[in-house]
């Protein structure tokens, strides 16, 4: 991926399946990608979606614009008609090839917690050459943490201070901290602690 198409979701499906599974692997190199979740392209693949949908009913899903950011047009769902209701209501009259793209993923819902709360790190890199890979990455980073403790009861799915880590839905918090960006860190270690679904230590200091 080079310049803008690194800024897009869905760079990486192309559209017509499930993203990630029509990468193509190197000569002799396995491609592992179960670590990534179902993720669909809409609407250009909402029929398969929807097949995928119905196998597991009770699953949520994350929606995303590809063209957005800041956390701008994200919200969960788990229930095919809230995607009809966001189909009707984005673009109504509006043809399918004009609606704005977003992608779907399958809901990590017993994500790696830290103090009980959803964070995420990034840690940046560059990749200069595929063959032989190359890749230098950046002495700091830093991590963004959910205001709230994270729960996946379906009655949250509509807070974005438990679900999404991006800084500019949390400083809409009432116990957001500016100094710090909501528990923004440098990260330059990994944390000693976690737990899936369960809370656990504070980070260690930087």
């Amino acid at each position: 991926l080079v310049g803008s198409e690194m800024c897009i979701r869905d760079s990486g499906g192309g559209g017509g399946g499930a993203i990630g599974a029509g990468l193509p692997a190197l000569p002799d190199e396995r491609v592992d990608l179960d670590f990534l979740p179902a993720t669909y392209l809409l609407p250009a693949d909402y029929s398969l979606f929807v097949e995928e949908f119905r196998r597991n009913p009770a699953q949520m899903w994350i929606m995303k614009p590809t063209s957005r950011a800041q956390g701008k047009g994200i919200f969960i769902i788990n229930k095919l008609t809230q995607i009809k209701k966001w189909a009707q209501s984005s673009r109504p009259n509006a043809p399918q090839v004009q609606r704005e793209a977003y992608v779907i993923s399958r809901y990590i819902d017993d994500p790696l917690l830290i103090g009980g709360k959803k964070f995420d790190l990034r840690i940046y890199a560059v990749v200069p050459n595929y063959r032989p890979l190359k890749v230098h990455v950046h002495r700091h980073g830093f991590a963004r943490f959910c205001s709230y403790k994270y729960t996946n009861d379906v009655t949250t799915i509509d807070n974005e201070y438990i679900h999404l880590t991006n800084v500019a839905i949390q400083k809409h918090a009432d116990d957001y901290n500016s100094s710090h960006g909501g528990a923004r860190r440098h990260a330059r270690r990994r944390p000693r602690g976690g737990t899936r679904g369960a809370g656990c230590a504070r980070p260690p200091s930087p």
